[in-house]
């Protein structure tokens, strides 16, 4: 609806407000009330102002929209006379006029925007002044002449109104040029801000924080928690030139986030040749963690390097952490910690998988047993299963 008013106000509407002033004050309320052909075209470039709203309509063709309604439905109920009214021409005028300076730019030369958009208020305030003419004429019932014309503004007062509506809608046109280009400023740094919200946060924390700022708060949830990271790292760096070492890494990264993120994580963290990625189901973690290990390994396997992979599913506490001028959106908790561990003790290549996450599989996911792990801190091993294959029950969703 903002957009329709904002059209309606700004292009599509300018000729029906200036016609019902003009109207109005020549024949009076009741009349123009009375008359079937106003309501014709309001319907009509309103419905010019509807398909104009919309983000890709064509400015150039959908100038025509309310014209040609118009022109379409009174024709048969005028006839003829239709063409004798002035009021007619000089909404098809400046129609064209207007069409083709909008054409001009959006679509076939935007470069010239900024001559075109004071040239465009300029349009507007000849509407103004054309039916201000057409007015005079009609209410003192002069011969529509050009002759006629220049005697009207012959007068001091005349010429004042032409001279300063022009003035007026030139000065129109280069604020409203201004306001335009400070927009354009403000939408692109709109985008660069959150482009690097996202990459800092994550869409998900982005997209919440905008929709529903308390869902930030520290909450509890089930959460499955994804590990991978590169075998040999610290051995390969101390061997390894710094800007290759930069160049592997970062197309570690370009092939392992996206793999990541195509399963819809709450939060992927890179940290060295560490990724950590939430997820809200085991599914999701367990596509994630497959596709991750494959990009992992078709980066690393030509500098004699892999990544080995776990998931740990389990209660964890989420939410903003940090400073005022610092913070950061992660899970933490045992869930987190267990999976460290558990990925801490995979071989390059493989995915394991911890006790939580295989009943959450069942009988859909292929492993093998692996020696249960004696973390730190822990009081009792970590049973742990190697991830060989897993089906995707077709009844389940992938995410909440």
């Amino acid at each position: 609806m903002s957009a329709f008013l904002r059209e309606l106000l700004s292009n599509s509407g300018h000729f029906l407000i200036f016609n019902v002033l003009s109207e109005i004050s020549l024949f009076g309320w009741r009349s123009y009330l009375t008359s079937q052909s106003h309501y014709l075209i309001t319907i009509a470039l309103c419905a010019q102002a509807w398909y104009l709203s919309r983000p890709k309509a064509n400015r150039f063709w959908g100038n025509f929209i309310g014209p040609t309604i118009y022109t379409l439905t009174d024709l048969p109920l005028d006839g003829l006379e239709f063409f004798q009214e002035p009021n007619h021409l000089i909404l098809w005028i400046f129609c064209l006029a207007i069409a083709t300076l909008q054409g001009l730019r959006c679509h076939w030369t935007p470069g010239l925007k900024n001559w075109i958009v004071p040239l465009e208020s300029f349009t507007r305030s000849g509407m103004l002044i054309s039916l201000y003419v057409i007015l005079k004429i009609k209410a003192e019932h002069l011969p529509l002449s050009g002759a006629q014309i220049l005697d009207i503004f012959s007068t001091a007062h005349h010429q004042f109104f032409l001279e300063s509506t022009i003035a007026i809608g030139l000065l129109v046109g280069l604020q409203t040029l201004q306001v335009s280009q400070q927009q354009e400023i403000l939408q692109e740094t709109a985008v660069a801000l959150r482009n690097l919200a996202q990459w800092g946060l994550g869409t998900h924390v982005v997209s919440t924080a905008i929709a529903d700022p308390d869902a930030l708060g520290f909450q509890r949830r089930d959460r499955a928690i994804v590990f991978l990271d590169v075998r040999g790292f610290t051995h390969w760096c101390e061997q390894t030139a710094p800007d290759r070492v930069a160049q592997v890494l970062n197309t570690y990264y370009n092939g392992v986030e996206p793999a990541a993120a195509e399963f819809d994580p709450l939060r992927i963290t890179l940290t060295a040749d560490e990724v950590m990625a939430i997820y809200p189901t085991v599914e999701q973690a367990v596509n994630a963690a497959q596709k991750m290990r494959d990009a992992a390994i078709a980066v690393l396997s030509s500098h004699g390097l892999g990544a080995g992979c776990a998931i740990h599913y389990g209660s964890a506490i989420e939410g903003l952490f940090g400073s005022e001028d610092v913070r950061t959106y992660t899970a933490i908790g045992d869930v987190v910690n267990t999976a460290k561990r558990i990925e801490s003790a995979t071989p390059a290549g493989e995915i394991t998988i911890s006790d939580a996450v295989y009943r959450q599989l069942g009988d859909r996911a292929i492993v093998e047993p692996c020696e249960a792990i004696a973390a730190k801190g822990k009081s009792e091993p970590i049973a742990v299963w190697r991830l060989l294959e897993w089906r995707q029950s077709p009844d389940r969703p992938d995410s909440c």
